[in-house]
């Protein structure tokens, strides 16, 4: 009877839900349920794929985004059904509730691969490599001393503090690693403030001496770089230096893109091609976009927000094709993606989504366009033409 009566509430709030007449309370109740086990999860994924649930499935999850995704047909259909759509029989959904809360087996027949396949999103984590060559994992607190120079970490950022005293400083470089599905900050020993993205490598002194700061990057960061007129900071990227005084630029240099792309929030920067020895004056709301194979450059205007919300927890697409959108995906929940047709890789999505949600919720709304289809096989992604 205990399954029964939870079949029948379960069944009654999502009722609600779809009406629009869920209260706070009862919407954390629903939340609590979902996330007590993964079959829960599994079970109201599944429910929103039957035919009669087409209504709750699209508009929950356009719920979650905070942008509308442009797809102006999506946005046509669910207005136009959204009355019959209303009519759903608490009764069936309560019966489909019983069934598998009470059928630990059936259920976990009928459940779509990717229903069960939970990919979940990066995390804090990052390798430190000393001078001296000692590895250390930030994923635990870790308090150090180098030649003077206190470097401590909160398992989110790692910190570098100045000398306790005046002696010269010695020029020993560091390097911090962050692993697909990972992400971390750093603060050097000037103030610098720096956020890394998954699969991405940093060189750094841990003091800068008397005359530039440089440092080396490999895959994305952005900088708030502190102002110090004496020694302008450097940052050193393939074939390319970008240099300022006192700024905030995001810098995406992934060696799959063939390009690197910097986009200029606040101040000014040169971006000095080193080999075709050319120079570009950055002001801000500016990108840009250098490929290091045939020297061209493009500079142009653009919203910075697109390019800087990584840091900030979410993903904006503005018109960006599905391929560059994978890739993005696949380095931070860390999963290999393989297209099966090649002419989708070109089709082209808008939208704003949080970062920390598992894969499953932004894939299905990348699939409401009706234009492709994802398959989760263990730490693969398979796309495909629908």
């Amino acid at each position: 009877m205990k399954d029964l009566n939870s079949g029948f509430k379960i069944a009654d709030l999502i009722a609600k839900r779809l009406a629009g007449r869920l209260s706070h309370e009862e919407n954390q109740y629903l939340e609590e349920w979902k996330n007590t086990k993964e079959e829960n999860l599994a079970l109201f994924h599944k429910l929103s794929m039957n035919p009669e649930k087409q209504y709750f499935n699209r508009q929950t999850k356009l719920e979650r985004s905070n942008k509308d995704l442009g797809w102006d047909k999506i946005q046509s259909r669910i207005k136009k059904n959204r009355h019959r759509k209303l009519r759903l029989n608490v009764m069936r959904i309560a019966a489909v509730l019983i069934l598998a809360l009470g059928t630990t087996y059936y259920f976990s027949s009928i459940i779509s691969n990717r229903s069960a396949s939970i990919i979940k999103p990066g995390t804090h984590k990052a390798l430190l490599i000393m001078s001296d060559g000692e590895i250390y994992h930030l994923d635990q607190q870790v308090t150090l001393n180098e030649g003077g120079v206190i470097i401590s970490n909160n398992t989110q950022e790692l910190i570098y503090k100045k000398r306790s005293d005046n002696t010269i400083p010695q020029l020993t470089f560091n390097t911090i690693i962050i692993p697909r599905g990972g992400e971390y900050q750093l603060t050097l020993m000037d103030g610098t403030r720096i956020w890394l993205n998954s699969n991405s490598k940093l060189r750094f002194p841990s003091e800068f001496g008397s005359g530039l700061r440089i440092v080396e990057l490999e895959g994305e960061a952005f900088f708030e770089v502190a102002k110090d007129s004496v020694h302008p900071f450097v940052v050193d990227v393939n074939k390319l230096q970008i240099k300022v005084l006192g700024t905030s630029f995001n810098v995406n240099a992934y060696s799959d893109s063939y390009e690197i792309v910097t986009t200029l929030v606040e101040g000014k920067v040169i971006v000095d091609d080193t080999l075709f020895e050319n120079k570009v004056l950055l002001l801000p709301n500016e990108q840009c976009i250098f490929n290091p194979i045939s020297g061209k450059t493009l500079k142009q205007e653009v919203d910075t927000r697109i390019y800087t919300a990584w840091k900030d927890g979410r993903f904006v697409f503005e018109n960006e094709s599905l391929e560059d959108i994978m890739n993005r995906l696949s380095r931070w929940y860390d999963v290999e993606v393989f297209f099966l047709n090649e002419s989708i890789r070109e089709l082209r999505f808008t939208g704003d989504l949080t970062r920390y949600d598992n894969i499953n919720q932004i894939l299905e709304l990348i699939e409401l366009t009706q234009k492709v289809k994802f398959t989760i096989k263990d730490k693969g992604l398979l796309v495909e033409k629908v």
